[in-house]
């Protein structure tokens, strides 16, 4: 059923999925020369998105794909351990350079927009414009111990654990939370699928932890947008804020109200990055 309902979204939107020439999984919709790219956050699989995955995709990316041709763009699968997030942005540096031949707007969610700080810093030539969304130049040390428990979880190949920790970055309200971890507890292997990689998912938790870009922000030369929610306990707001200071070309905006998830914000989000690539 899953197949078949990936079949009428990709005939349906003109969504195009596979893999690039260098082996990054991808999701393409649009027609557009000027192109958007979305590197991929936390995953836990290094596959083209499909199902629940490809629907939001396609919710996300329709708008913006009336100017731009939209990727949605994760890493190489069957990685090896410590494979880092500036090893990372090279792989994106060099899908761009060979599929594009030009610099590309960038968008980066939570560890999308931690990789896509490497991806500007070393590699400039690439990226046109840069949208960072819910991600900062380090992890907050809650954040980082509830992944460092997520990975943990993972190990053991308690997925479900591992995905239900993760919504504890995610999900503000305590109520809600508390009623999607205990579904996500019991259906989190077949709504993740068949790990056949762990070191993937385990080296970016390893990066997010990790990382520490600050002294590497000045190195960031493209327009940059910095967007958040005010109650992100991942990313705090005075991680953000360090950040887009630290950014010589980037402004800032705050949500009120929103944590780490800022899809009920999402219609006033796509306007403001619109309004910011557009500018």
């Amino acid at each position: 059923m899953g197949k078949i309902k990936d079949e009428k979204y990709k005939e349906k939107y003109g969504i195009q999925i596979g893999f690039s020439e260098n082996g990054l999984p991808y999701a393409r919709i649009g027609n557009s020369a000027e192109v958007l790219l979305n590197i991929e956050a936390l995953s836990f699989t290094n596959e083209p998105p499909s199902g629940f995955m490809l629907k939001q995709f396609m919710r996300s990316a329709k708008e913006f794909s009336k100017e731009y041709t939209v990727y949605l763009v994760g890493r190489k699968q069957n990685l090896p351990e410590n494979y880092s997030f500036d090893k990372m942005a090279y792989d994106y540096a060099e899908m761009i350079r060979k599929e594009f031949n030009k610099p590309v707007n960038i968008i980066g969610a939570s560890t999308g927009g931690q990789i896509a700080q490497f991806l500007a810093a070393n590699h400039p030539d690439v990226v046109k414009r840069l949208v960072i969304i819910s991600a900062s130049y380090k992890v907050s040390k809650k954040g980082a111990e509830i992944e460092k428990r997520a990975a943990k979880y993972f190990k053991q190949e308690k997925y479900g654990k591992a995905l239900a920790t993760i919504l504890d970055l995610i999900i503000s309200s305590k109520i809600t939370g508390a009623f999607l971890k205990f579904f996500t507890r019991l259906l989190g292997k077949r709504f993740i699928g068949e790990i056949k990689y762990p070191n993937d998912f385990l080296n970016e938790v390893r990066g997010d932890v990790e990382m520490n870009f600050k002294d590497r922000l000045k190195d960031i030369r493209a327009p940059t947008l910095v967007l958040s929610g005010k109650l992100d306990i991942e990313y705090t707001p005075e991680l953000v804020r360090e950040t887009a200071e630290g950014i010589p070309n980037s402004r800032l905006i705050l949500y009120d109200g929103y944590g780490h998830n800022l899809a009920g914000r999402w219609k006033v989000i796509k306007q403001d990055i619109l309004n910011f690539l557009n500018n």
